[in-house]
C-alpha cells in the first residue's frame, strides 16, 4: 500500500467499516437489552441536569453543573486554528472536513429565578442550524427553555444529537433492573485549557 489511492480507499474502507460494525453491535441486542443498559446508567447519575449524547459524534453523558456549557467541534485540518474553544467536542468530520457541526454550535445556559432553574439552549449561529425536537433554534432569539426529554440536534440530519435530562427529580429508572445489575456511567470530560 505504497501508492496514495491505495490508503485513501483503506481508509475510506475502514470508516465504512467501523460505522458497519456499531451498527452490528448495537442491533445484536434486543430493545429490552438495550432499555435495561440504559437505564442502568442513569441510575447512576446524581441529581441535577445532563445532555445524554445519543448521535454517533455526541455519545457521552454531558452534566450541566450550573454553569454555561459551549457545544462544538474542533478545527479540522482544512480550517484555521479556533480563536474560541467549545467546553465538549462532538466530532461529526467522518472524512476529516467539517459536516453540520460548527466550532462553536450552541450554548446551554442555566437561569435561576423565581420559577426555580431552568436550562436555556441558544444557537450560536452555527452553520447548519441548531434544533429542539426537530424545530430550529432561532439564532437572533432568546434561545429554547429545555424540557426534560427535549431531543437536541446540531444540524438538520437529526444524527448529532442529545437529550436534555433531568437526573433524580421524580425520574425512576425502569423497575426491572436489580441491584446487582452493573454500570458504568462515562461522564464526558470538558476539553482541557490548551488543548486540541
Amino acid at each position: 500500500m505504497n501508492d496514495t489511492n491505495s490508503i485513501l480507499r483503506e481508509i475510506d474502507k475502514l470508516i465504512r467499516r467501523s460505522r458497519l460494525k456499531e451498527i452490528e453491535f448495537i442491533m445484536s441486542m434486543d430493545v429490552t437489552e438495550r432499555v435495561h443498559r440504559i437505564a442502568a446508567a442513569l441510575a447512576c447519575l446524581e441529581p441535577g441536569a445532563y445532555l445524554l449524547g445519543t448521535g454517533p459524534s455526541t455519545v457521552g453523558i454531558v452534566p450541566l453543573n450550573g454553569h454555561d456549557v459551549v457545544l462544538g467541534r474542533p478545527p479540522t485540518i482544512v480550517e484555521n486554528p479556533a480563536r474560541e474553544h467549545p467546553d465538549y467536542y462532538a466530532v461529526d468530520t467522518l472524512y476529516f472536513v467539517p459536516r453540520e457541526i460548527s466550532r462553536t454550535h450552541a450554548k446551554v445556559t442555566r437561569q435561576t429565578g423565581n420559577f426555580g432553574a431552568r436550562h436555556i439552549l441558544i444557537d450560536l449561529h452555527s452553520t447548519c442550524g441548531t434544533f429542539v425536537n426537530e424545530k430550529p433554534v432561532d439564532p437572533e432569539g432568546a434561545g429554547v427553555v429545555l424540557e426534560h426529554g427535549d431531543v437536541i440536534s446540531l444540524g438538520p440530519s437529526q444524527t448529532s444529537t442529545y437529550v436534555y435530562f433531568r437526573a433524580g427529580e421524580g425520574v425512576t429508572p425502569d423497575d426491572t433492573i436489580g441491584e446487582s445489575t452493573p454500570a458504568r456511567v462515562w461522564l464526558s470530560q470538558p476539553r482541557q485549557a490548551g488543548g486540541a
